[in-house]
């Protein structure tokens, strides 16, 4: 016998708790904007929470009896625990347990074991196939630890509701609308079906507006999409600053910082400034982010894991930790910190342990130049201490606890207040660890790294967003999420057949013909098809203007239309917003006055610049390259690294040669075995991989030093007996590694030569070391000497002495040599005179002579240096490929510069040149 529904009394049932919430706020827009001060409100619920509410009424009036009612429903995270559970105590005997995710498991599980009910779907275990014999016993297991706990998982939760519903009286509403169901399922219906059966009338809330524009456009790429759908929403809020519009995107996620950062250049220019990150925005996205992927909720869980993690960090983790200002005193110590991140990328190894870390810190407090941190290093060690004190396993709640303790040692969130954005984001990670302090009794006790690893999956699940005051005009949203206002325009973007609809997924777990049968989500193309038309008419009825566009490729893939919108008349294409800079770019070309910026200081008197023959070749390849560099002394950050880099390779090398000269700078090749000169070059580099690895701040391991001193005894080796030997004249090594410090200009210029051999007639070869490719030397007869080394050594240096050679030594295994210029043939092995015929390098008309390339070099460095202390600092190149190895690429700010050239008109002064010179 059932109740009788109570007339006049409405209800919205919503397919999620956010559109609940928007429908409330729409409503209650709509009845004062009719001048009502009073009304008779609408209850809008989730769907969930309205059984939840009708079982409780029901209890508490005991029309179900408690002892015949579970102890609640499972949670997302319960639920998925009990999988977990389930699935391991069922892998337990099989020989690679250890080789199955059972978290993706377990999520596979969930969705298989939803549809069964859901949709209805009976397995027939005589014709299943392996996987799904294997669900079937999980689902055993996992409805057997249901039962023991008392709790059903959601599904079945709200199959025991629609139960309880048909068997006992309850007060129902007379009407019942549904929002935001783009799919009905079996289970769904049921209850639609008992509603109306005790009298209840049931339809689809729908806002009541009718598209009365449907347009598509065509672009060429995505990103043209993005600005002309941006462009598309300041226009409109140009025309009607009250509009309310929605960009509807298929691959949100993936677009969702493309979309935030254009739309921040058209409307909130002040956010640039960190002060205004938090500026209230006239748009909003339908769905916040992961909790996990907040800034300051990160920087706890980073923290937390420093703590216990045994396994070593990547210096990337150590490094956001470092410059992390939601710890200790980061603001007051920002300074020391970021000098700590740098020293640390020199010398510390890709992977880092935490004990390392603090012992690292801990020496540059001590070191002669400390770099004072005191405030990063007592929390540090007293997050570590305290973690050591923990003990090893607790139940969750314990661990709660413990965590909190944790942060607290280092102080965060920070020391400075919190944003408003920022409580919330706090409040709710304290939530979270309420979530994880429930689980007692679904996990027992359990060590630190699954605490952690549970709080983390806790965090990635809890979707968090801030909330503001301000009404947003404009709501970026999935396909899947409805809009709960109405809207004066749409824009759907990405509309490609690839995308929309989406394509099908079976689940492994059922047979795929079990699901096709019962058309489940992603069941066939079909389902995809019918379930994308019902959006589309959605979309339809959302707004009076609704733009549907679509790319027309990817990169270097074509791209095809989706077939729900063929149909529709096409448009041309509206034009797209622009960015920030392009803003700025195209008002200089109007309003701004230009100014040369290309000089800077003169070098003064006395003034000292550094930076040996790197200065001068910077100075030739951009000379703004060498103003920000070495004047300016602005470096890039290191790029840590695991064992030895090329540099320091190099620098063993040319260490391990230096040395074999030094006992013998006169070889008689002919007197030399093989097999002596393999065991003196083996004495050599260990004894030179000895006093490298003592200076090193992490010494390497015994094997890795032995792999090490093999590979430069080979080298050597190779280099000595394939290529020295060969030498066409006796030599006989006279400088190694010598350091000299000239002065061109008053510039003094730090360099160390890596060999001077002396002939026997008295002439001298100059010699530089490569491990890798040898520079290209023909720029040496140009106006620009990019590779000024060698020359400054010949035309500076050893400018009294009779030099026959300048070259490069390639110090490779499979093709060493010499590589330069030389005075004649015949006297190093490769090269040829500088005016052989088949030398095409120097022109016999601008260098009849070999004395007339040494002053070449010395006229064309000379004026280099004059260039640079005269503070020449223009962006000149030739080519961005010189730009490859620039330390200060970011401060040239090459497509700042782009952008102002292509707006500028040919006619305007200060035109810049096609390399870049800007004024």
């Amino acid at each position: 016998m059932h109740s009788q529904p109570i007339e006049n009394q409405r209800i919205i049932l919503c397919a999620s708790a956010r559109l609940a919430q928007g429908i409330r706020l729409t409503l209650q827009q709509q009845f004062q904007q009719q001048g009502l001060s009073q009304w008779q409100a609408v209850e809008v619920y989730p769907v969930q929470d309205w059984l939840n509410q009708l079982t409780e009424h029901a209890i508490l009036c005991g029309q179900i009896a408690v002892s015949a009612a579970p102890l609640g429903m499972l949670s997302a995270t319960q639920e998925a625990l009990l999988w977990e559970q389930a699935i391991q105590a069922s892998l337990s005997r099989h020989e690679a347990a250890g080789l199955f995710n059972t978290n993706g498991l377990a999520s596979a599980a969930m969705e298989a074991n939803r549809y069964l009910i859901e949709w209805n779907i009976s397995v027939d275990m005589d014709t299943a196939t392996e996987e799904t014999r294997q669900f079937m016993q999980w689902r055993q297991q996992f409805q057997a630890l249901c039962k023991q706990s008392g709790y059903l998982e959601s599904v079945r939760y709200q199959t025991w509701q629609l139960e309880q519903l048909q068997q006992h009286p309850c007060t129902l509403p007379a009407q019942i609308q549904l929002a935001g169901f783009d799919r009905i399922n079996p289970h769904l219906q049921a209850l639609i079906n008992e509603l109306q059966a005790q009298g209840v009338s049931v339809s689809t809330f729908d806002m009541g507006v009718s598209a009365d524009e449907v347009k598509r456009m065509l672009f060429a790429e995505t990103m043209d999409e993005c600005r002309a759908a941006v462009h598309w929403a300041q226009q409109h809020l140009a025309n009607d600053p009250q509009a309310r519009l929605a960009i509807v995107v298929p691959e949100l996620d993936s677009l969702r910082d493309t979309l935030a950062h254009l739309l921040d250049d058209v409307f909130h220019h002040q956010a640039l400034h960190p002060a205004h990150a938090e500026t209230p925005r006239c748009y909003e996205f339908s769905l916040g982010l992961p909790l996990s992927r907040w800034p300051l909720v990160d920087s706890a869980l980073s923290l937390l894991r420093l703590a216990f993690q045994q396994s070593p960090f990547s210096q990337t983790e150590l490094s956001a930790l470092l410059g992390n200002i939601y710890w200790s005193q980061a603001q007051y110590e920002a300074d020391p910190r970021a000098t700590l991140d740098a020293d640390m990328r020199r010398q510390l190894p890709l992977q880092v342990k935490a004990a390392t870390f603090l012992r690292f810190i801990e020496r540059k407090q001590q070191d002669i130049h400390p770099v004072l941190s005191p405030a990063l290093y007592a929390d540090l060690q007293a997050l570590l201490t305290l973690a050591r004190q923990t003990p090893r396993k607790q139940a969750p709640s314990a661990w709660v606890q413990s965590f909190n303790q944790l942060l607290e040692a280092t102080h965060w969130p920070g020391e400075r207040s919190l944003s408003s954005h920022e409580y919330q984001c706090q409040q709710s990670f304290q939530r979270v660890l309420g979530q994880l302090a429930a689980l007692d009794a679904w996990l027992g006790a359990i060590d630190a790294m699954t605490a952690l690893q549970r709080l983390s999956q806790l965090c990635q699940a809890q979707i968090f967003q801030p909330q503001t005051v301000r009404v947003p005009n404009i709501t970026l949203m999935g396909m899947l999420e409805a809009s709960a206002q109405t809207l004066d325009a749409v824009w759907v973007m990405g509309m490609n057949d690839h995308v929309w609809p989406p394509l099908s997924r079976t689940n492994a777990l059922i047979p795929a013909e079990l699901q096709r049968q019962a058309a489940t989500p992603n069941a066939s193309s079909e389902v995809q098809i019918a379930f994308a038309s019902q959006i589309h008419q959605r979309l339809l009825r959302s707004a009076r203007q609704v733009i549907f566009s679509y790319a027309d490729r990817e990169g270097d893939r074509l791209l095809r239309i989706s077939p729900l919108i063929q149909s529709i008349p096409q448009t041309d294409a509206s034009p797209g917003a622009a960015t920030l800079a392009e803003t700025l770019a195209q008002s200089a070309t109007q309003d701004w006055q230009w100014l040369d910026d290309q000089q800077a200081p003169a070098v003064e008197d006395g003034e000292h610049v550094s930076g040996g023959t790197g200065l001068l070749r910077a100075q030739a390849l951009c000379p703004a390259w060498a103003f920000y560099q070495y004047r300016l002394k602005a470096r890039k950050l290191e790029t840590p690294h695991n064992g030895l880099d090329a540099m320091q390779r190099g620098d063993l090398i040319h260490r391990v040669m230096a040395a074999f000269w030094a006992q013998q700078p006169a070889v008689d090749w002919s007197a030399v075995q093989a097999e002596a000169l393999k065991t003196q070059l083996e004495q050599i580099a260990t004894a030179v991989i000895a006093e490298f690895n003592q200076a090193y701040s992490q010494p390497f391991s015994e094997v890795f030093c032995q792999r090490e001193c093999e590979r430069l005894g080979k080298l050597a080796l190779t280099w000595l007996w394939e290529v020295e030997r060969e030498r066409p004249q006796a030599f006989e090594v006279t400088l190694t590694e010598e350091k000299f410090t000239p002065l061109i200009e008053g510039i003094q210029v730090t360099l160390i030569i890596d060999r001077v051999d002396t002939l026997a007639d008295g002439r001298l070869v100059v010699i530089d070391y490569k491990t890798g490719s040898a520079p290209d030397y023909k720029n040496w007869a140009s106006d620009k000497i990019t590779e000024p080394q060698l020359p400054i050594y010949a035309a500076f240096i050893l400018q009294d002495a009779d030099i026959a050679a300048v070259c490069f030594g390639k110090l490779r295994l499979t093709d060493g040599g010499f590589t330069g210029v030389a005075a004649e043939d015949d006297i190093v092995t490769g090269i040829k005179a500088f005016n052989h015929e088949k030398n095409k390098l120097f022109d016999p008309q601008a260098f009849p002579d070999w004395p007339s390339i040494l002053q070449h070099w010395r006229s064309q460095i000379t004026r280099t240096a004059q260039a640079l202390k005269a503070g020449d600092a223009a962006v000149v190149f030739e080519s961005e490929q010189d730009l490859d190895y620039c330390d200060v690429l970011p401060l040239l700010r090459l497509p700042e510069r782009q952008l102002q050239f292509e707006h500028r008109q040919p006619n305007q002064p200060n035109q810049p040149n096609q390399h870049g010179e800007q004024a």
